[in-house]
C-alpha cells in the first residue's frame, strides 16, 4: 500500500500539474479559439521532462509506476498522456525505452482496450 500511496503522490504532485497545463494551453485553448501560451508550455514541458526521466529510471527495474502490478496510479496518467499525444509530444514518451514500455503495456490491457473504445465511441456520438 505504501509503494500505491507514494506513486500516487508522485502523480499528483509532479506530472498531473504541468502536463494538464499542457494540455490546457494546447488542447483545450484550441477549442476555445485561443492561441497557446507558449511560455507556459515551455515550463511544462521543462517539468515533464524531468518527471519522464526519473520515471525512465524507475521503470527500468519495475513494470509499473507502483511496482510490478497493474494499479489505478497507472490508469491515473492514461488521460494526460494521451492528451501529451494529441498535443504533438509523444515523443516524450515514445523516446524513452521504459516508459514506452510501460506504456505499451498499459495501452495493450483488455480493460485499457475498451474503456478507450468506449471513450471513441461517446466521442463520435457527441459530435453527431
Amino acid at each position: 500500500m505504501a509503494l500505491f500511496d507514494q506513486a500516487q503522490s508522485v502523480e499528483m504532485l509532479y506530472f498531473a500539474e504541468p502536463a494538464g497545463r499542457i494540455a490546457f494551453e494546447k488542447f483545450a485553448k484550441r477549442f476555445m479559439g485561443l492561441p497557446p501560451d507558449d511560455a507556459v508550455v515551455s515550463d511544462a514541458l521543462r517539468s515533464v521532462k524531468v518527471f519522464f526521466d526519473i520515471a525512465e529510471g524507475l521503470l527500468q527495474h519495475q513494470d509499473y509506476m507502483a511496482g510490478n502490478d497493474f494499479t489505478l496510479v497507472d490508469i491515473y496518467y492514461i488521460p494526460l498522456i494521451q492528451r501529451l499525444f494529441a498535443c504533438g509530444h509523444g515523443d516524450l514518451i515514445v523516446g524513452r525505452e521504459a516508459m514506452s514500455a510501460w506504456w505499451d503495456r498499459c495501452m495493450k490491457r483488455p480493460a485499457i482496450q475498451r474503456m478507450l473504445a468506449a471513450e471513441e465511441e461517446a466521442a463520435l456520438a457527441s459530435s453527431k
